[in-house]
C-alpha cells in the first residue's frame, strides 16, 4: 500500500512530535511569542504573539496559518491534513477539534482527502467542539460547545447541536475582541 506522504513530510513529522514531547511541553504559554517560535521552525505560517497551551496539538505544523492574537486552548487538536488558517483574535477552546482529513468512502480504496479548514478572524470555537473537513467559519461567529460543524457558517452567526444549527446571531460590536492571557475581553 502506497504512503499517503513523501519520505520527507514523514521525517518532518517525527522530528515534529519529538520536539512537541519534549521542548514544547517545557514553554510556558504565557511567553506569547515561545510556541509559535517552534512551530515556525517546521514551517507553519504564525504570527508570534499567540497564546498556545502545551497540550496543544497540531497534526503537520507547516500546514499552519495562525494570526496573531489568537488562542489555542488546552487540549486543543488540530488534524490538518489540509491547511488550516485561523484569524487573528480568535479563540478556540478546550478540547476543540480541527478535522482537516477525511477518506472518500465512496471508492473501494478509501483514498485520503486532505481538506482545508478556514476560519475566520474573531470567532469563538467553544469548548468540545468538533470542526469537520472543508468548513469555512466566517468572522466573529461563534461555535457553541460540543457543536459538529460540518458545513460553513456565516459571519456574525452563532450556531449549535450535532449537527450545528443557526441558534441566533452577533452584532458586530460584540464580536470585536481581544483574546488577552486565554480570556476574552471586549475591545474598548
Amino acid at each position: 500500500m502506497a504512503s499517503d506522504y513523501s519520505k520527507l513530510e514523514h521525517l518532518g513529522r517525527v522530528l515534529w512530535k519529538i520536539a512537541w514531547a519534549t521542548i514544547w511541553k517545557l514553554l510556558w504559554h504565557r511567553v506569547y511569542f515561545l510556541r509559535p517560535a517552534i512551530l515556525r521552525c517546521f514551517g507553519a505560517d504564525v504570527g508570534l504573539i499567540n497564546s498556545i497551551f502545551a497540550s496543544t496539538w497540531v497534526e503537520i505544523p507547516w500546514n499552519l496559518r495562525l494570526a496573531p492574537r489568537t488562542t489555542l486552548g488546552p487540549r486543543v487538536e488540530i488534524y490538518n491534513l489540509g491547511v488550516v488558517s485561523i484569524g487573528t483574535g480568535t479563540v478556540i477552546s478546550q478540547d476543540a477539534y480541527l478535522c482537516g482529513g477525511t477518506h472518500d468512502y465512496k471508492t473501494v480504496g478509501m483514498p485520503l482527502i486532505r481538506a482545508s479548514i478556514t476560519i475566520e478572524q474573531d470567532v469563538w470555537i467553544c469548548a468540545g467542539a468538533f470542526i469537520g473537513p472543508g468548513v469555512r467559519i466566517g468572522r466573529g461567529a461563534i461555535v457553541a460547545a460540543r457543536a459538529v460543524v460540518v458545513k460553513d457558517v456565516e459571519a456574525w452567526t452563532i450556531v449549535g447541536g450535532n449537527p450545528a444549527k443557526v441558534i441566533g446571531m452577533r452584532n458586530d460590536r460584540e464580536a470585536i475582541c481581544v483574546p488577552i492571557d486565554g480570556i476574552i475581553r471586549k475591545a474598548e
